[in-house]
């Protein structure tokens, strides 16, 4: 089955999320360690997840699905959501520390700037998740504490608090537009 390609690189690509993947994805929604990196656990159906993407532009205004070209394995999902923009990622377990994260949210960011012209996009993390944190750093976004956010915790209900992050605009880099820090793609 053919898909568009929105991004890529030498290794993945971002790809249109068909309705095979759905599936896939809601199931990682149901993830422990997705839970807690996102601190919302999903209390809907599939059904209503699918309706949620297909309508609800707050919840879900841009999803791919990251696929490793050399065999099309997909290995996670990148979104933007959100007034702000907000950029999100999951990667699947067995695709996790190596690397796939860091690509695929920077192909994700470069995708904001030079395809939907965005000025701005933001991401956010827990201050406990520090893989997620060198992640986001490593991909040029800069902490903007006026927009971090105390929560409660899914599980403990213990306060917990999300950091926010920010990327703002373009530089030319030789002969390509690139996020203010680069990524090698």
């Amino acid at each position: 089955m053919s898909r568009i390609k929105y991004m890529e690189n030498d290794v993945i690509c971002l790809a249109e999320c068909i309705k095979p993947d759905y599936k896939t994805i809601y199931k990682s929604w149901k993830d422990r360690n997705t839970i807690l990196g996102y601190n919302i656990e999903l209390h809907f159906s599939f059904d209503e997840y699918c309706d949620k993407l297909k309508n609800d532009s707050n919840w879900n205004n841009w999803q791919a699905v990251i696929m490793r070209l050399e065999d099309n394995a997909v290995m996670g999902r990148i979104g933007l959501s959100g007034e702000l923009p907000d950029l999100s990622i999951t990667i699947f377990p067995a695709y996790v520390n190596q690397g796939y994260g860091s690509m695929a949210f920077s192909l994700g960011v470069k995708y904001c700037f030079e395809v939907l012209k965005l000025e701005s996009v933001y991401a956010g993390c827990y201050e406990d998740n520090i893989s997620s944190r060198k992640m986001i750093e490593k991909c040029g976004f800069k902490r903007n504490p006026d927009g971090d956010v105390i929560e409660s915790h899914v599980f403990t209900g213990e306060n917990r608090l999300q950091l926010d992050f920010v990327i703002i605009g373009l530089r030319v880099v030789g002969e390509h537009s690139s996020p203010l820090r680069v990524w090698k793609l």
